[in-house]
């Protein structure tokens, strides 16, 4: 239900580098999809574990939402504390009364042996036994959760929300919990070839799994939440150190081999696929605007026309750019079209080869 904060500090004695420190090293590559973690990123990096593995991104739902989650596990630990203090409360005076009977005092809690049969002594044999066993549960296995939700050093779920509030950008950061940089980036199979990475990495990135789940809902039996460095890196944030963006969802792993901490960016791909995705969109809308205007010619036209200039010598140059939106704009009034507003009924230029760049 909680998680244990486990921010730690880095293992080694000598600070690591964002980048290899000698020859030997650079002669060596990050195993795939990693790269090298960026400079920008070091007042981050020096408060990682070198042993641990790092998810990052921005939870952008909305602060209200995330206050009501939190509410939950709040009001659910408070109820459990509660429950706890009043058994402790009732059975303390029992606990107490059977040691001091074990020491030789009488008590009410002293058994009478002669006064009882056989039957009896073995019913309250199994109720005090029942007792203790019930009671070992609730304070060795459930006192911890609301313990560690509001107790827990250096910093816990409550000392989190009470110093970083509820806001619509929250940087959240997961640790990996019992496997690390030893599973990951150790022996011949690395990166994204090795089990960890497709067993446990991969499933915690999801973007299906991720969309709409607040990050303090994230944790699980591979992965914590780290809130102390979540407080600290949201302090840097404020401070401007890092942006929003430095953090987006990005998995973090430390090198022994490279002497350096490699980053793989996930959301740049993602943010490539959902900019592809929009430019197709963009150019299916393009092309049915002309078709219904009759008109669907024009955009073969202006494809062949884009080819020819981005085929030249010397790539597509902004020269050409403009060269073509001036020959597609004669070639729309060819054809009776106002081009500025034909645009603007299509959304724009972005996402246009030849003309998003060219006006």
């Amino acid at each position: 239900m909680v998680s244990r904060s486990t921010t730690k500090r880095n293992a080694h004695s000598e600070k690591p580098s964002l980048f290899p420190l000698s020859s030997q090293h650079s002669t060596r590559t990050p195993p795939p999809p990693f790269t090298l973690a960026p400079p920008n990123l070091s007042p981050f990096l020096d408060l990682l574990d070198t042993s641990k593995v790092y998810i990052t991104h921005v939870d952008t739902l909305p602060w209200q939402f995330k206050r009501r989650v939190f509410t939950v596990p709040i009001l659910l630990n408070i109820a459990i504390a509660v429950l706890l203090l009043y058994r402790l409360y009732a059975i303390l005076p029992t606990y107490l009364a059977i040691f001091a009977s074990t020491l030789g005092y009488w008590t009410r809690e002293t058994v009478d042996k002669s006064g009882k049969s056989t039957k009896q002594l073995l019913w309250l044999s199994v109720r005090r036994g029942a007792m203790f066993l019930v009671d070992f549960v609730l304070f060795r296995f459930i006192l911890p959760w609301p313990v560690t939700f509001f107790f827990e050093a250096p910093a816990n779920p409550v000392s989190w929300r009470w110093r970083v509030g509820f806001r619509d950008q929250e940087v959240i950061v997961r640790v990996s919990r019992k496997w690390g940089t030893e599973e990951l980036l150790h022996g011949v199979v690395q990166g994204e070839q090795n089990p960890f990475f497709k067993v446990r990495i991969l499933p915690a990135i999801d973007r299906q799994w991720m969309y709409g789940k607040t990050g303090y809902l994230m944790m699980d039996k591979n992965w914590d939440l780290e809130f102390a460095l979540m407080i600290e890196v949201t302090a840097l944030v404020t401070a401007r150190a890092l942006s929003f963006d430095d953090l987006q969802r990005s998995v973090i792993a430390y090198s022994e081999e490279l002497s350096s901490w490699l980053l793989w960016p996930v959301h740049k791909p993602d943010e490539a696929s959902s900019g592809g995705e929009e430019g197709r969109k963009r150019i299916i809308r393009f092309k049915d605007t002309l078709t219904a205007l009759g008109k669907e010619s024009v955009f073969f036209r202006w494809i062949e026309l884009v080819q020819y200039e981005s085929s030249q010598s010397g790539g597509f140059t902004p020269e050409r750019q403009q060269s073509a939106v001036a020959k597609a704009r004669q070639l729309f009034q060819e054809q009776g079209i106002d081009f500025e507003e034909f645009l603007s009924a299509v959304g724009g230029v972005d996402g246009l080869p030849g003309l998003e760049r060219g006006r």
